[in-house]
């Protein structure tokens, strides 16, 4: 299918900034950047700035590292007076005139969704890591010019167009962005990708693939159509008149970052033929299409506006995340792409990895929403024990709060009742919302207070109770061990580099005989053992039994004698409680057959987790 006719736009008043980007020597990894800035106060130093992070990437990046080569002039090309007042901040002395030519090079050879990235296969770039702004004059109209540097390299964004593509692409396209914050949130793609495009009520749809693997483009075209139908179906209409989908498969590659008309989604390619794989890369875009709705328009107030030169802090991305991470199977599942089974396989999986992570006992999700600049983007060797994801445990506090509102409604609420009523209340106007907005969308669905519920889970550390909410619908949560003789516990954990240990977990075995992160294992009484037999090898012994582990600790060879505890559970198991009362099989059909869609409400009675035993 092929794109459909571009509609070129018509900016409402004639930009004073214009930015050109040219990227000559694709080899050099150098970006060519330059601004033209009109009605420049021609008595007064000109400041211009950029930004430190990106929006739905809570991290201090320090963009500035990358550029060089900062040059100033008049119009007709006279050098003018400059310094670096901090790190990111260039200031120009009084100009004299009204217009000021800027350029600099911006080094790009980082991939990811929120950086930039120039080789000789193709051109990315994100605003925030690329485009100064001027403070104060941020709400201004802003036109973008991008130059390829070979014919066949074609220019794809969600910004509007001011011309239409040429002919000859190396003479470049230009785009319009409505101010600064839309300028930074749509970035662009460059090179001789592959663009596939569909409709939704409508509205054109594009999905941009750039690099190799065994993605069939085809059924992803197809794929996400159902997604966007199912989204649009959930919020009562689609809030975009165009979206980007722009995809770049890179081996190893995982990450996506949302924005109002586009995502950039990052995947390994190679796997994609594979069925996991393919499901993961579903929920991974439809995860970036829900935030067009959630974060990028229903938006807590920290974000109504943002300040690029700071961290902008906010204590709700346990919501902002986890309700999207919850969702993005919800809608793979709606949509009829995901089987009830693999829905509810995904949820086990879930409460798996968050029952092996120490730290939930000692970080809240709100002070890990938080924290988020400091402490989710820098992991160390202490993270397990002291940090939990609020992508994992929201998703999982947001999907027990969908059942416990379920149950004190009568199934007359739902987390979607909540979300749909913060959307019609906030979403459709941009109206920031506060922490207190949330809770009282919850209790509203509910029809009962949740002080207790957000006490314990979002404001405290208290372990999840997933079967006072399970119970109500009639399933329950059960913990088993994958072996039939499962091993004693010991605590030490690898990341494959080795048999270095990469995290020891805190109140293990291990840590309290003194064996910390980055020791190197040696031997199991007296025998070589490594990080990949290491599991095999305590199958032969007993809890309380105690072992000799020998390890080099800053290279000193150490022997420590340490007793094993009692094995812990590591599969976890929904099931059906045996006797259902006519109030539990209601509420049991009411969530699954919502989930499952009326194609499969018949079959989403209590045999269906009976005969889908679901594991971690």
């Amino acid at each position: 299918m092929g794109i459909p006719e571009v509609i070129i736009a018509a900016p409402s008043q004639l930009s004073r900034q214009h930015f050109t980007v040219r990227m000559p020597d694709p080899a050099n990894h150098l970006l060519e950047v330059e601004l033209q800035i009109q009605e420049v106060d021609p008595e007064v130093p000109l400041r211009l700035r950029l930004p430190v992070w990106t929006p739905g990437s809570y991290l201090v990046r320090e963009y500035a590292r990358h550029v060089q080569e900062f040059q100033a002039a008049t119009e007709q090309g006279i050098p003018l007076a400059w310094r670096k007042v901090d790190k990111n901040t260039w200031q120009i002395d009084p100009p004299g005139c009204s217009a000021v030519k800027v350029c600099y090079r911006v080094y790009a050879y980082e991939l990811t969704v929120r950086t930039n990235h120039l080789d000789l296969t193709h051109a990315y770039f994100n605003g925030a890591a690329l485009f100064l702004y001027v403070p104060g004059r941020e709400r201004e109209p802003y036109t973008l010019t991008v130059i390829p540097p070979k014919p066949d390299w074609h220019i794809a964004t969600s910004l509007r167009p001011l011309t239409s593509p040429s002919e000859d692409p190396t003479s470049g396209q230009s785009f319009v962005a409505e101010d600064y914050d839309e300028l930074v949130d749509s970035p662009v793609e460059v090179g001789p990708h592959r663009v596939q495009s569909f409709e939704v009520e409508g509205i054109p749809h594009y999905l941009v693939v750039w690099g190799s693997g065994t993605l069939d483009v085809d059924r992803a075209v197809a794929d996400a159509k159902a997604i966007v139908k199912t989204t649009a179906a959930f919020f009562g209409g689609l809030p975009y008149d165009r979206y980007w989908f722009i995809v770049h498969l890179s081996p190893g590659g995982f990450g996506g970052l949302e924005h109002k008309y586009s995502t950039t989604l990052l995947y390994s390619g190679l796997e994609l033929h594979q069925p996991e794989s393919y499901r993961r890369f579903l929920s991974l875009l439809a995860h970036e299409l829900f935030h067009a709705w959630n974060v990028k328009r229903l938006r807590p107030l920290a974000l109504e506006k943002i300040d690029y030169n700071q961290e902008n802090y906010l204590e709700c991305l346990w919501f902002c995340e986890g309700a999207t991470s919850y969702y993005e199977n919800v809608i793979l599942l709606r949509a009829g792409i995901l089987s009830a089974g693999d829905f509810l396989k995904v949820l086990s999986e879930q409460i798996g990895r968050l029952q092996r992570t120490p730290g939930r006992a000692v970080q809240s999700l709100r002070e890990s929403s938080f924290d988020t600049w400091i402490k989710l983007y820098r992991p160390h060797e202490n993270t397990l024990n002291s940090q939990v994801s609020y992508y994992l445990k929201g998703a999982l506090v947001c999907w027990l709060l969908d059942l416990h509102i379920r149950h004190l409604s009568g199934g007359q609420g739902s987390l979607d009742t909540a979300l749909q009523d913060l959307w019609q209340r906030f979403g459709r106007s941009e109206k920031g919302y506060s922490d207190q907005d949330l809770r009282e969308a919850f209790e509203r669905a509910a029809g009962a207070d949740l002080g207790r519920f957000f006490a314990a889970y979002v404001e405290g550390t208290e372990e999840l109770d997933y079967n006072t909410y399970l119970h109500p619908l009639g399933l329950t949560l059960k913990a088993h061990f994958s072996r039939p003789n499962p091993i004693p516990y010991l605590g030490l954990n690898f990341n494959g580099e080795g048999n270095r240990i990469s995290a020891v977990e805190m109140g293990s075995p291990a840590q309290k005989a003194g064996i910390w992160a980055g020791d190197e294992l040696v031997a199991l009484d007296g025998f070589r053992v490594s990080a990949a037999n290491l599991t095999e090898r305590l199958t032969a012994y007993q809890p309380h039994q105690i072992i000799c582990l020998s390890v080099f600790q800053a290279d000193q060879l150490k022997h420590f004698w340490i007793p094993l505890d009692p094995p812990r559970p590591d599969v976890y198991t929904l099931e059906v409680l045996p006797e259902l009362t006519p109030a539990q099989e209601a509420l049991q059909q009411g969530w699954l057959g919502s989930l499952v869609g009326a194609q499969l409400r018949s079959e989403a009675g209590p045999h269906l987790l009976e005969n889908s035993p679901i594991s971690s």
